[in-house]
């Protein structure tokens, strides 16, 4: 085997915390740097940036393809790769939306060209109209295809083979964490102590479905009032101040706290009592695996693969058309049942495949180094 150092570039949405840039990351902390490094494409930067730096990887940014256009943003990355490369492989992480990445590594002398799908479905309306023609140049440039879950798979690749690439976490993490660190940040976001805590970690955007978690948040203020409860909404996005005006036009304001993105997931997941997802579609969450990997109760929507089920009676899952009221009443009975088995937790995880051991050795062979 060749010995000499791979760069592979990886092309991500941004460098904030996100489902896929933390499965990256996740991969990316535990890969042997001597053998692979990583460069990043993006077009956002976040709190990461620093830590790729820290680890020996580049970072370098791009404005929004419908900002400068498809042909200087091809360009634009073309010259990247020239200058800054060679690179063994470009990884692109937008799916149906990467395929002129794809093209411009093709262009610019690429041979490993990889188009990876993380969702089931379109986020905006106007996408669905040249679906056909984003997913058709995507799979036309991309020499291996490869999707987060079946689902996402099936969604874009239809009955072309693809490679399954399970979303890494590191299980271990999130066990047998202290109740004194529980309890510390408990007081840090300003909970009592005797309050039901119900959690979402996920980007402020429609598809997350955060209005529909406030109706809930309301059915539970009005109609359950003897039950002390605060719900607390990790993450950042377009949503921020429209959120802001619901909690506040609803009065739930001592009921919600967007504490925006954070670093401390793990000890997050231990704080909440449940953990709340009610997309309106996913790919195969990253965050519900952390969920699970915590041992914690998780009510969420059918719109969510249930290939993201380890399987350890952990998950419910419920259609959003039962209404928010009947989401309240859900959502106190799956506490009511307790937490689960860490120890389980991780055992499934690993036997899942979902562990970052397996899933960078899985990608290492698809990389062929």
């Amino acid at each position: 085997m060749n010995k000499e150092l791979k760069r592979v570039l990886h092309v991500i949405p941004s460098t904030g915390f996100g489902g896929i840039t933390s499965m990256v990351m996740n991969l990316y902390r535990a890969l042997d740097k001597e053998r692979v490094q990583f460069d990043f494409a993006s077009f956002n930067r976040g709190h990461l940036h620093d830590d790729i730096l820290s680890m020996g990887g580049r970072v370098f940014y791009f404005d929004y393809m419908k900002k400068q256009g498809i042909f200087r943003y091809m360009h634009a990355l073309k010259k990247l790769i020239h200058e800054q490369g060679p690179y063994h492989a470009i990884h692109v992480h937008n799916g149906y939306k990467g395929g002129f990445a794809l093209l411009a590594a093709r262009m610019a002398g690429i041979d490993t060209r990889i188009c990876h799908i993380h969702t089931s479905n379109v986020e905006e309306r106007w996408q669905k109209a040249i679906l056909p023609l984003l997913k058709s140049v995507s799979i036309g440039q991309a020499t291996e295809l490869i999707a987060c879950g079946q689902d996402a798979g099936t969604f874009m690749y239809g009955e072309r083979s693809f490679s399954i690439l399970m979303n890494a976490i590191q299980p271990e993490q999130y066990a047998n964490r202290s109740p004194w660190e529980r309890e510390q940040l408990r007081r840090e976001l300003n909970i009592p102590s005797d309050c039901l805590v119900i959690g979402h970690v996920g980007r402020l955007s429609p598809v997350k479905n955060h209005h529909f978690m406030l109706e809930i948040a309301e059915q539970l203020k009005n109609h359950h009032t003897n039950v002390p409860f605060r719900f607390v909404f990790v993450g950042d996005g377009p949503l921020h101040s429209e959120l802001e005006e619901t909690i506040h036009k609803k009065g739930l304001e001592k009921y919600v706290f967007m504490i925006g993105s954070r670093e401390d997931i793990p000890a997050l997941m231990n704080v909440f009592d449940l953990y709340l997802l009610p997309s309106h579609f996913e790919g195969l969450p990253v965050t519900l695996l952390e969920a699970q990997a915590a041992a914690i109760p998780c009510l969420v929507s059918t719109g969510v693969t249930r290939e993201s089920d380890i399987g350890a009676e952990m998950v419910t899952f419920m259609d959003l058309s039962a209404g928010a009221q009947a989401w309240a009443y859900e959502l106190l009975n799956c506490i009511d049942r307790g937490q689960g088995n860490q120890q389980e937790a991780g055992a499934k995880l690993t036997e899942r495949g979902y562990d970052v051991n397996s899933s960078l050795t899985r990608l290492l062979q698809i990389y062929n180094v």
